[in-house]
C-alpha cells in the first residue's frame, strides 16, 4: 500500500489528468508496460538489494563500482529529489488547494510544507509507512467517486467520452504523432521506467522493511493489480472532463492551464459536503509521497554524505538530529522553488517528464550493466553519469537542429521519450567502450551484486510455500491480467 500511494503523486493525479484532457487515450500507453518494470523489480532487481542488504540506491553503486560513482549518483539523486520530485508534489498539491479552496499558491506550498515535514520528521518511516495504508485507501476511494461522478454526468454515457477523444479513441499512435507516438514507451522502458520503478529510492525504499523476500515479491504483484485501476483515477476523469467540456462551459479551461482539469472537477462533480472528504483523500497521496520524499532525503544525506564526507565516526543519535536538519533546509528551498513548476514547464506533466527523462538515462543504463555485465567499471560508471545528462539535452536540441523537418516529423525525433531512448543507447556503447578500456573490479567483490539465476531461487532459511501462494503463479494470473487488458481493450 506504502509503495502504490508514493508513486501517486500530484504529477500523475493532476498532470496526467490535465495531459489526458488534452491528448486522451495514448497517455494510458504509460501504464501498458508497467508489466515489464514491475517484472524486472521482482524477479531482478529486489532479489539483489535485499541479499545485499542495501538500504540505498547509492549504497548499491558504492559496492558494484567502488569511487565517486557513487558519491556523484547521491548529489544528482538530492537534487533531482528537491528540483523535480518535491517541487512538482508541492506545486501540484499548492494547485489543488487554490483551484477548490480558493488558497493563495504560495500559502498552499507553505501549508503542505509544514505538515508533512512535521509528521516525518518527528514519526520517521514508520509514521509513514502506516500512514500511507489509510492514504492508499483514501485515495483510491476519492478516485472511484470522481469518476464515477463524472461519469454519470455524461449524457450519453462512454460514448461521450469516445467522441471527444482528441486524435480519435485509440491508444497507439503513429510515429508522427507529437505527444506520445507508440515508440515512446519501448524507447523509455530501459531509461525512465526502469529507473522510476525499480532505482528510485522514495519508491523501492518501501520494499526494503519487509520481513522476506517472499513479503516483498508479493506485494510488487499487489501494487501491479492496482497499477490496472489507476487511469480510472489518474487518466479516465480527465478525458470525462473534455467530454464534459462540450456541454457544460464550466469544464471549458478556455485559457486556464490544463492542470486545472483535476482540481475543477473536484470543485464542480463533488457536492459541498462530501468535497472536503474527497480533498482529503488526494492531499493523503500528496503527503504520502512526500513523505517518502523526505525520508529518502534524511537517509541519502545522513548515510551517503554526512557519514561518508563529515563525520564518519557519528553515533546514530547525531544522524537522526543532522537529517532531520536536512530536511527541513531542502524543505524550506522547495517552498520557495516550486511555484516556478508551471511558469517553467507549462505543466506538471511535461516539467516532470522532460526532466526526468533526460536524468534517469545515465543512472539506469549504469545500474542495468552493474547488475548484468561482470566487466563493467568504476570508470565507465562515473563517465556515464558526467556526460548522460548533458549528452541527453544536446540530442534533443541537435537532432531537431540537424535532420530535415521531415525526418524529424516522420520518426518522433523531437519527441523525448524517443530521443531519451536514443541517448541510452549512445550511453551504452560509450560504457562499454570505457569499460573494455580500463579495468574490472575484482570478481570476488562484485560476484554476489551480479543477478544469477540463482536470484530466482528461494533464499535460504524462508519456508516452501504451497502452489497457489507462489511468486511464480501470482506473476502469471498478473501477466494474463496485462494482456487482456491491452490486448483486448485497447
Amino acid at each position: 500500500m506504502a509503495f502504490v500511494a508514493t508513486g501517486m503523486n500530484t504529477e500523475q493525479l493532476i498532470g496526467q489528468n490535465g495531459m489526458a484532457y488534452k491528448i486522451g487515450l495514448p497517455l494510458v500507453s504509460i501504464y501498458a508496460i508497467a508489466f515489464a518494470v514491475y517484472s524486472l523489480l521482482i524477479f531482478v532487481f529486489l532479489p539483489v538489494y535485499l541479499r545485499n542488504g542495501i538500504l540505498t540506491m547509492p549504497d548499491y553503486l558504492r559496492r558494484r563500482f567502488p569511487g565517486p560513482s557513487a558519491d556523484l549518483f547521491t548529489v544528482l539523486l538530492l537534487l533531482s529529489y528537491v528540483f523535480l520530485n518535491l517541487a512538482v508534489v508541492f506545486y501540484g498539491g499548492a494547485k489543488l488547494l487554490e483551484v477548490v479552496m480558493g488558497l493563495d499558491l504560495w500559502h498552499g506550498v507553505v501549508l503542505l510544507a509544514v505538515v508533512a515535514g512535521l509528521y516525518t520528521m518527528y514519526g520517521g518511516m514508520a509514521a509513514a509507512s502506516y500512514a500511507a495504508v489509510l492514504q492508499f485507501l483514501m485515495i483510491f476511494g476519492a478516485g472511484a467517486v470522481l469518476f464515477a461522478l463524472g461519469y454519470l454526468r455524461l449524457p450519453h454515457g462512454w460514448s461521450d467520452v469516445v467522441a471527444a477523444a482528441p486524435c480519435g479513441y485509440h491508444m497507439i499512435k503513429p510515429l508522427g504523432y507529437a505527444e506520445l507516438p507508440w515508440l515512446a514507451m519501448p524507447a523509455s522502458l530501459l531509461g525512465l521506467q526502469l529507473y522510476y520503478s525499480c532505482i528510485n529510492q522514495s519508491l523501492v525504499q518501501r520494499c526494503f522493511g519487509a520481513k522476506t523476500h517472499w513479503d516483498a515479491k508479493m506485494a510488487i504483484l499487489l501494487a501491479g493489480f492496482f497499477v490496472l485501476l489507476r487511469p480510472f483515477i489518474e487518466i479516465f476523469p480527465g478525458m470525462i472532463a473534455r467530454a464534459l467540456s462540450v456541454v457544460d462551459y464550466r469544464f471549458d479551461l478556455g485559457s486556464q492551464p490544463i492542470d486545472n482539469v483535476f482540481p475543477l472537477l473536484i470543485k464542480e462533480l463533488i457536492p459541498g459536503g462530501l468535497r472536503g472528504l474527497i480533498l482529503v483523500g488526494i492531499l493523503a497521496s500528496v503527503m504520502s509521497t512526500i513523505s517518502a520524499l523526505l525520508n529518502s532525503i534524511a537517509t541519502l544525506y545522513t548515510l551517503d554524505v554526512h557519514q561518508k564526507w563529515l563525520r564518519p565516526e557519528a553515533d546514530e543519535r547525531e544522524l537522526v538530529r543532522v537529517g532531520t536538519a536536512a530536511t527541513f533546509v531542502l524543505v524550506l528551498f522547495s517552498i520557495f522553488y516550486s511555484p516556478l513548476v508551471g511558469k517553467i514547464g507549462g505543466s506538471i506533466f511535461n516539467y516532470f517528464q522532460t526532466g526526468a527523462a533526460y536524468f534517469a538515462v545515465p543512472i539506469a543504463t549504469v545500474f542495468l550493466f552493474g547488475f548484468f555485465w561482470r566487466r563493467a567499471t568504476g570508470a565507465a560508471s562515473l563517465f556515464t553519469l558526467i556526460t548522460g545528462i548533458p549528452l541527453g539535452f544536446g540530442l534533443a536540441w541537435l537532432l531537431p537542429a540537424a535532420l530535415p523537418s521531415g525526418v524529424v516529423a516522420d520518426y518522433g525525433l523531437d519527441n523525448r521519450y524517443i530521443v531519451s531512448g536514443l541517448t541510452q543507447v549512445v550511453c551504452a556503447v560509450l560504457f562499454v567502450i570505457v569499460s573494455l578500456c580500463t579495468r574490472p573490479e575484482p570478481e570476488a567483490a562484485i560476484t554476489s551484486l551480479l543477478w544469477s539465476r540463482d536470484c530466482l531461487r528461494r533464499p535460504a532459511g524462508e519456508p516452501r510455500r504451497p502452489w497457489i501462494a507462489s511468486v511464480g503463479f501470482w506473476w502469471a494470473v498478473f501477466l494474463l491480467a496485462y494482456f487482456g487488458v491491452y490486448c483486448l481493450l485497447w
